[in-house]
């Protein structure tokens, strides 16, 4: 039933295959010319160099008067020479190479021309497979099954990148909190030893920075729990959000009270490394899930896709 579509679908398949070898080719040549490129001129300029180093021994300049005087000016000369035939070689084999990948780069780039009704293989591979998928879809159940297992996993896998990604936010405003508790609770101990005004002034300054950063936390936190709330389903091993629970319970709801005692200031801060760590460990699970689901999904493409092109 479907057997001049597959051989329609195998041609354009090898065609494109052809076309992207010599294309590829043509990218990497490209580099190779340029490299060349820049390696033929730094060769000549190392060349003129040279050839300025024997035109200076050759002429009566005061170094060249320098080592006649000596006696040496025949050996430097010989020397100078000497490197002048070496960077000339260099200069010659680079200009060699050069010569060579732009004959190759042409070759290529004849073939390139002589394919170009193939530079769109893969939108024309699209159409022909998309025909037979729309038309399978209808009639062949295995082929539905997939198909929906397959929108389910994205659609998990979606909601578990989001979960991901507001976890990662709250993450981001914990650490400034316990930053900013950790220099309030240090300012704090300076403040109780005869620190003075500007102590005070810096230790309310940090708990200002804390109180932005823990409200900001705490609507963070509120998202995060509405997007674990939306993954439950997807994840196959417990949320162990007990303790990031329990610190939002009771942190949130006892928020800047009598803060500005010092041991208040390092109860704070302890409950913030708390609610960090809870935190952290539900991102962790997430991240094995969100894995997990990547290869789930990628399987199922490549069963989906092999049972496609194996109906005749």
């Amino acid at each position: 039933m479907y057997r001049e579509l597959n051989e329609q679908l195998a041609v354009i398949k090898e065609k494109g295959r052809i076309y992207e070898k010599w294309n590829d080719r043509l990218e990497k040549l490209n580099q190779e010319e340029a490299e060349w490129k820049r390696k033929v001129q730094q060769r000549l300029e190392h060349l003129q160099k040279e050839q300025n180093d024997v035109d200076r021994l050759n002429s009566m300049t005061l170094s060249a008067f320098f080592y006649h005087l000596i006696g040496k000016k025949e050996d430097r000369l010989e020397k100078e020479e000497l490197e002048l035939m070496g960077s000339k070689a260099e200069y010659d084999t680079a200009c060699q190479m050069l010569t060579d990948i732009q004959e190759q780069r042409s070759h290529v780039q004849r073939e390139l021309d002589g394919q170009r009704q193939y530079r769109f293989w893969q939108s024309d591979y699209k159409v022909l497979w998309g025909k037979k998928e729309d038309d399978l879809l209808e009639k062949d159940v295995e082929l539905q099954q997939m198909a929906e297992d397959r929108e389910h996993l994205s659609g998990e896998l979606q909601e578990l990148n989001e979960a991901d990604r507001e976890g990662q936010y709250l993450l981001v405003a914990l650490e400034r909190a316990k930053k900013a508790l950790s220099s309030a609770g240090n300012w704090g101990v300076y403040d109780m030893m005869g620190g003075g005004v500007i102590s005070t002034h810096i230790k309310r300054s940090r708990m200002d920075d804390a109180q932005v950063a823990i409200m900001d936390a705490g609507r963070h936190l509120r998202r995060f729990q509405k997007e674990l709330e939306d993954v439950k389903m997807a994840v196959n091993t417990e949320l162990h959000l007990g303790g990031l629970l329990s610190f939002a319970d009771y942190f949130f709801d006892n928020l800047f009270v009598d803060w500005m005692v010092q041991d208040k200031i390092r109860k704070a801060e302890t409950q913030v490394k708390d609610g960090l760590s809870a935190v952290r460990s539900t991102l962790r699970v997430l991240k094995d899930e969100i894995q997990n689901h990547k290869m789930k999904l990628e399987h199922l493409e490549r069963r989906y896709c092999e049972h496609i092109e194996r109906v005749n």
